[in-house]
């Protein structure tokens, strides 16, 4: 299953504005205070507005300036922290943007036990959990963002701290608590997308198209969170296989935002599936000049294998490889690895298991990766499709069938999991009923690039 993920929404209220260069990595001192203000990080690609761009210089320059005058002004402190968020969003640069933010929030975290100031702790709190989102480090995230809610239940952004982590961990009823709640206190663009999400987890594909659409239309175009709520819808189209439709929002989220690496992505992806090689590596290339995303790097690796070029194939595999690996050391999850772990503290099992499975073929340390995974969040309807995906490539097919099962327990009707439910069926002896299974799922996205894909449309 490769269903979008909400986790960068969740950064969308804060400021949503760029930033091009500073002057480098350097600290700035405060007069009056032993705390330092981070220096914004120098952008290595263009990437962004210009006219965010100025907006988030002045805000920094803004911020810097109140702080030096008034260091103990918490409130000011919060602001700064958004604008390292924001920056670590807009251009994929996470580590030093996170640990900036980081070390600003738990400043002012060991400032705010007091009960006068439960509002600005409870900011705090749910900004920390953003970045621990990012980082997919759920189980800390749940419960900074269920402290948040105590402190300040009234504010709709903590709720969408809460339906992120329940969703990820498995909590799915949670999660859709938490939404409505968060959309009836606050109906807009981010309890939208949501909802969104939500919907088609649960099997609601009109529903998920509509709210989506109801999420960009809250938006105001052009905007950074607007023109990823319209990929998002994009890609329920495009996993449903209406390809004309997704390409359609993905270029428009381009024509309100030309140099969007996500847009550019997934039109390259979706001429990949058109075969339409040449946009595709265009496409492809020009949003990983801009955001280095493994995910990127992976879609152009699949452009190359379908042409077969085997050089560049191994290229991109490699580098996708090299990226997952530098997030966290996922590799450190396999039998008898010795990998250390690189960057910031990024869970990406889930995401290097896939990578196995697909890229390397390599199932001992696919699944090992999966474990893990299961292990921290065992009712998580991707964790567990992966593990049925893997279990059957092993030839363990009742264990693919129990977590298949439990990838299924929303309801989901996930091309992916049509896909593997076939194979499964065909493998225990029920061919007939495991094709019309198949079928289903080639039926429903005829592009589908799941790691099994090849092999289910060799049985039909």
């Amino acid at each position: 299953m490769k269903h979008t993920s909400t986790l960068f929404l969740i950064a969308a209220n804060v400021l949503l504005i760029a930033c091009t260069q500073s002057n480098g990595a350097e600290m700035t001192s405060n007069a009056n205070s032993t705390s330092p203000v981070p220096a914004l990080i120098e952008r290595t690609s263009n990437v962004g507005v210009a006219s965010e761009t100025a907006q988030l210089h002045k805000t920094y320059a803004n911020l810097k300036d109140r702080l030096s005058k008034q260091p103990d002004d918490l409130k000011s402190w919060i602001k700064l922290s958004e604008v390292f968020i924001t920056e670590a969003r807009i251009t994929g640069n996470y580590g030093p943007n996170y640990d900036a933010a980081t070390s600003i929030l738990d400043k002012v975290l060991e400032q705010t036990s007091s009960e006068k100031k439960r509002e600005i702790r409870s900011e705090a709190l749910t900004l920390k959990a953003v970045i621990k989102l990012s980082e997919h480090q759920f189980e800390e995230a749940r419960s900074l963002g269920e402290e948040a809610i105590a402190l300040d239940p009234n504010r709709a952004f903590n709720y969408g701290v809460l339906v992120d982590a329940n969703v990820e961990l498995g909590d799915y009823a949670k999660a859709v608590v938490m939404s409505d709640k968060m959309v009836g206190m606050r109906p807009d663009l981010r309890s939208y997308s949501r909802v969104s999400y939500l919907r088609e987890i649960h099997g609601d594909i009109p529903g998920a198209i509509q709210a989506m659409d109801m999420a960009v239309k809250a938006g105001y175009p052009g905007a950074e969170e607007t023109s990823w709520c319209r990929v998002q819808l994009g890609g329920i189209h495009e996993r449903n296989g209406d390809l004309a439709k997704a390409n359609e929002h993905y270029m428009q989220a381009l024509a309100e935002r030309g140099d969007y690496p996500f847009a550019l992505a997934a039109a390259g992806r979706v001429a990949g599936k058109q075969k339409d090689f040449a946009r595709a590596e265009t496409f492809l290339k020009d949003a990983i000049k801009r955001m280095p995303d493994a995910h990127f790097h992976a879609d152009l690796a699949r452009v190359y294998a379908a042409q077969n070029k085997q050089a560049e194939y191994a290229q991109e595999r490699a580098i996708t490889e090299d990226i997952l690996v530098g997030l966290s050391g996922a590799h450190d999850h396999s039998e008898g690895a010795d990998h250390a772990s690189h960057g910031h503290s990024h869970e990406v099992g889930l995401e290097m298991a896939r990578f196995e499975l697909e890229f390397h073929k390599d199932l001992p340390v696919a699944l090992a990766n999966a474990e893990h995974e299961f292990e921290h969040r065992e009712n998580n309807i991707d964790v567990n499709a992966a593990m049925a995906a893997i279990l059957y490539a092993k030839g363990d097919f009742g264990a693919a069938q129990t977590h298949l099962d439990m990838a299924k327990a929303t309801g989901s009707k996930s091309a992916d999991l049509l896909l593997i439910g076939g194979l499964i069926r065909i493998a225990k002896g029920d061919k007939v009923n495991g094709k019309k299974l198949v079928k289903a799922a080639f039926s429903q996205d005829p592009y589908l690039q799941h790691a099994l894909a090849a092999e289910g449309r060799a049985v039909i």
